[in-house]
């Protein structure tokens, strides 16, 4: 379970680090104003990154539990946690919502 903290962390740094080139090359790609030769280049140069800094490799985990399932991406809580902690009254203006 550790260590899937740990790979989650690396996949993050990677993410960050590459972040700005990626989007940069991904908007030369999708601007159809450009011409066909320097989209392609751009299409290149987004497959010479790191297949690890897209954000879809990125799993959303609860930083308590470093639980995988069931996560809450406003709280980055797994949703037994979140309710345990809503319940104990450890957050406050949080209520329960019933139809």
């Amino acid at each position: 379970m550790r260590y899937l903290l740990i790979k989650n962390k690396k996949l993050y740094k990677l993410f960050f680090k590459f972040e700005l080139k990626r989007l940069q090359y991904k908007s030369i790609m999708l601007n159809t104003k450009l011409p066909n030769f320097v989209r392609h280049k751009a299409l290149a140069y987004i497959n010479k990154l790191n297949k690890n800094s897209s954000y879809v490799n990125i799993k959303q985990r609860c930083f308590i539990t470093n639980n995988g399932r069931s996560v809450l991406n406003h709280f980055k809580l797994s949703r037994i946690k979140l309710r345990l902690l809503i319940s104990n009254n450890y957050m406050n203006g949080v209520k329960k919502f019933n139809k």
